[in-house]
């Protein structure tokens, strides 16, 4: 997946780029007249192609990269979540608690918060190896 992206600033080896998010529906604004409105993201990539502040580059998507952090950011919690009520709901139907369901399900949220914490590691251990899910290109004229 390829997108266009404005370098707003650099600074030895990155660059801060501007980068249109794509909306849900495709972007295709004209064409459903939705009016919604995708906010623009900024992003800081390595600069490896030597774009100065103002040029517009072209951003190529690393897809392995972005499958595995999709997988981070929602399979971890969602797995959690599951775990949790599961093993609430036999725990405390073991020891014949009434509302065994209800305290199952708060448990699972209990989960569910613990693997933000989780995902929150993974995401500073990934910062910290430098593992962009985005690489720039090259700079269009």
């Amino acid at each position: 997946m390829e997108q266009l992206g404005y370098v707003r600033k650099t600074s030895n080896n990155t660059a801060e780029v501007e980068v249109r998010r794509i909306a849900g529906c495709g972007g295709g604004c004209s064409s459903c007249g939705g009016g919604c409105s995708a906010p623009n993201i900024v992003i800081e990539l390595e600069n490896r192609i030597g774009a100065k502040t103002g040029d517009f580059v072209e951003i190529k998507a690393k897809s392995k990269n972005i499958i595995k952090y999709a997988l981070i950011a929602y399979m971890i919690p969602f797995a959690m979540l599951i775990v949790g009520i599961v093993l609430g709901v036999n725990l405390f139907q073991s020891m014949d608690i009434a509302n065994y369901e209800t305290l199952g399900f708060l448990m699972g949220i209990v989960f569910l918060a613990v693997s933000f914490i989780i995902v929150k590691l993974i995401d500073r251990s990934i910062k910290k190896k430098n593992e962009n899910a985005m690489e720039m290109v090259r700079v269009l004229e």
